[in-house]
């Protein structure tokens, strides 16, 4: 069962308190963007009476912060690939679903690139699917951090390797040898192997790998290696524009209910942990907005296509996302009660950075700094 409108922004407007005052914009010529997406989460499972329990960092810490649009809507392909994509161009995608074809129209990343000569080292993406191949924006530094610990443990199971063991250690040494000799097999992309081998770069992702398992209570979670070195890419390398994909909710296309739920915490923790970082650092809070949206959300119960397993009906339980902007972009905390398309992001992200997505067919949102 939906809340209504009313219902939902009542329940929102319980967490705005006056302690919150408007985020000051920081007149500067570096503008910063970390877009942060999520595989599909119903309303139900996160900004819902019963659903806010899954998602308390979001709704008690940072929605206060923000500027919320509750009403985000997925009026695309609902694949992962296609829904990123059209995120990424401000144009509704339709291509294949699993990255084998780039999209049809530039993405920010691409016009950051040609209207701000922005090089490689400006644009990131950092994911946990494997759909998001280099095809989402080409010129762009793709990592798969999921596919990379996968592929590390294959090979020791596999007997491709000479370590025999999965213990931490050897697996951290099958990480780092994936990433001396095999990144690209493994569906990694980047504009150049001579700045991958830069050793800032390697550096980066070795401190990410090393944090990773030997860091306090050693997440085995593809989520948490993308967080690690999505953090470590936006310490060292600082770039311009950073998107992360995280991707442990889509477990529930295994049919676990609870680990579904389960990946919805560690998605509400970690997007919290990526604030809490940006805050940390003065030069990144002066300067850096941070966008979180859900994809779409997933199938009604009692669907034909098992409810929460899957995101392909043309009903609101699939179509509804929302959208969470915090930092140098919030005019002031509010939540924005009209209804919005995610392929407004894109023109919005761009504008407020300094240039255009002329073919873009969104709308710019009023409620960001200009």
């Amino acid at each position: 069962m939906y809340f209504s409108r009313r219902q939902l922004l009542e329940l929102i407007s319980a967490a705005l308190t006056p302690r919150f005052a408007a985020s000051a914009h920081t007149a500067s010529r570096d503008r910063r963007v970390i877009l942060i997406t999520i595989g599909g989460i119903r309303r139900q499972e996160s900004f819902s009476e019963k659903g806010i329990v899954h998602v308390p960092r979001l709704f008690q810490d940072l929605l206060p912060q923000s500027i919320f649009y509750p009403y985000t809507v997925n009026q695309g392909v609902t694949s992962h690939f296609n829904t990123i994509s059209s995120i990424l161009t401000g144009v509704w995608q339709h291509v294949d679903d699993w990255g084998a074809e780039k999209p049809t129209s530039p993405t920010v990343f691409h016009e950051l690139q040609r209207r701000l000569h922005a090089g490689p080292e400006q644009t990131w993406i950092v994911t946990s699917n494997k759909q998001l191949t280099a095809n989402i924006s080409p010129g762009v530094n793709v990592i798969l951090s999921k596919q990379l610990m996968i592929e590390a443990v294959e090979r020791i199971i596999l007997g491709q390797s000479s370590r025999r063991e999965l213990e931490r250690e050897q697996i951290l040494q099958e990480m780092k040898a994936v990433l001396e000799t095999d990144y690209e097999r493994i569906g990694w992309g980047v504009p150049s192997v001579s700045a991958f081998q830069n050793p800032q770069v390697k550096n980066t992702f070795v401190s990410a790998l090393v944090k990773f398992i030997e860091g306090p209570g050693a997440p085995a979670s593809g989520d948490e290696l993308t967080f690690l070195i999505a953090r470590e890419v936006l310490d060292r390398i600082a770039p311009a524009m950073l998107m992360v994909n995280f991707s442990d909710v889509e477990v529930a296309h295994s049919g676990s209910y609870s680990l579904h739920l389960g990946g919805i915490h560690r998605a509400d923790a970690l997007c919290h942990r990526m604030w809490s970082f940006i805050e940390s650092k003065p030069d990144l809070k002066a300067t850096t907005t941070l966008v979180i949206m859900n994809e779409f959300g997933r199938d009604p119960d009692g669907s034909s296509t098992n409810g929460f397993f899957n995101h392909r009906t043309n009903t609101e339980s699939c179509r509804m996302a929302w959208g969470m902007v915090l930092g140098a972009a919030v005019k002031k905390p509010q939540v924005v009660e009209r209804v919005v398309q995610q392929i407004d992001m894109a023109p919005t992200m761009a504008s407020w950075m300094g240039f255009e997505c002329e073919k873009s067919a969104g709308a710019r949102l009023a409620e960001w700094n200009a």
